[in-house]
């Protein structure tokens, strides 16, 4: 087998290194006749190696799988658990979390912003005024109408805020899933 497709075995290999070996080997052997398979159908080592994609996600992936085959625990499988995240890295645990929880507040305040703006308008054509909503820049505050324009304004940038926030969460959920599909065709090919 080609000098290539040997140590991008040996990448994946050393990433299980925390499965059990009985594992590990499978799972290198699997790959390998996944490897053999393709290039018997044509492909170049360099087709193989690009259809694989990057070892560690492979890894990753597979390090996934064997996580959750069990529910028993064992020292291996912790150990096994923290490898998967070293590798799959924080940003499932952060990333995802945190943006679409800003997505939803910084929407939510880009809705309610202008409702307050148009609030403090209308009460204080209505000869009321609220105070405590509007713009204050030291001593200075800004009346109910040029408060009310203020609000429109960053209701506005909030909501694109937070509808950025959330493209950013559903375009990380769309690359896991691509990388997840990926992996599944491997599978089937």
């Amino acid at each position: 087998m080609d000098k290539r497709l040997n140590d991008y075995l040996d990448k994946v290999e050393k990433i299980l290194k925390q499965l059990p070996a009985a594992e590990r080997v499978d799972i290198v052997q699997e790959i390998k006749s996944e490897m053999l398979e393709l290039v018997e159908h044509g492909l170049s080592p360099e087709q193989v190696l690009e259809r694989l994609g990057d070892p560690r996600k492979l890894a990753k992936a597979y390090l996934g799988v064997a996580i959750t085959e069990s529910a028993q625990f064992s020292w291996r499988k912790l150990g096994a658990v923290i490898s998967f995240y070293g590798y799959a890295g924080l940003g499932g645990m952060i990333l995802l979390p945190t943006t679409s929880v800003i997505a939803v507040a910084f929407m939510i305040s880009g809705v309610l912003c202008p409702i307050a703006g148009t609030l403090r308008l209308v009460l204080f054509l209505l000869g009321r005024d609220i105070p405590q909503i509007g713009v204050s820049i030291g001593r200075y505050s800004l009346g109910a109408v040029p408060t009310f324009f203020a609000c429109i304004l960053v209701g506005v940038l909030l909501f694109l805020a937070g509808w950025g926030c959330w493209k950013l969460t559903l375009w990380f959920i769309r690359s896991v899933s691509r990388r997840k599909r990926g992996l599944n065709q491997l599978g089937t090919a």
